[in-house]
């Protein structure tokens, strides 16, 4: 079942980040996810996990972005999206990815964003080429991952979006 995440259950996050990511990357990652949660009420975050057996299994933040200017359009960067080793390869995922989806589009959110593999988010609708016209709020070490995701018929061929994350993100050594 998905639902939403609460502080309540950031060990078995834990526990889902340390067996789908590296031992190095796993307890940033956790962080990120954390501190999202932590800050939900007043940043807008939404977080959803996936639970069987009473335990999240499976788990992604999103949190709004900030444009610089201002612009006419709403997006929102997934960041991080975890799924334990168990349970992997099953379709958990892509059901989180798809339930956050329409949340968006029911909350009349234009875009979302991603800083991963091309190959994986790929398949859910993200673009490199999209992306380009979003501009993350640090330089990225990985220039060929960063994707973005049109929700709606909305044209942001033509623009340059500078953003800015919200303090879980606003750290240049997670980009």
């Amino acid at each position: 079942m998905m639902r939403a995440l609460t502080l309540r259950d950031l060990d078995a996050i834990e526990d889902t980040f340390l067996n789908s990511f590296s031992a190095e990357e796993a307890p940033i990652a956790c962080a990120v996810i954390a501190s999202l949660i932590s800050e939900n009420d007043s940043q807008s975050n939404f977080c959803l996990g996936y639970e069987l057996d009473g335990k999240i299994v499976s788990a992604v933040g999103f949190s709004p972005v900030c444009f610089d200017v201002e612009a006419d359009i709403s997006a929102y960067i997934l960041a991080p999206l975890a799924t334990h080793k168990l349970h992997q390869k099953k379709g958990v995922a892509t059901k989180l990815i798809g339930a956050a989806k329409s949340h968006f589009i029911k909350n009349s959110v234009d875009a979302l964003l991603v800083y991963g593999d091309p190959a994986y988010y790929g398949r859910y609708g993200f673009d490199v080429g999209l992306g380009k016209h979003f501009v993350p709020p640090y330089p990225l070490e990985y220039e060929f991952g960063w994707q973005a995701l049109m929700l709606n018929d909305k044209d942001v061929h033509k623009a340059t979006l500078k953003f800015t994350c919200v303090n879980a993100l606003s750290d240049a050594a997670l980009w």
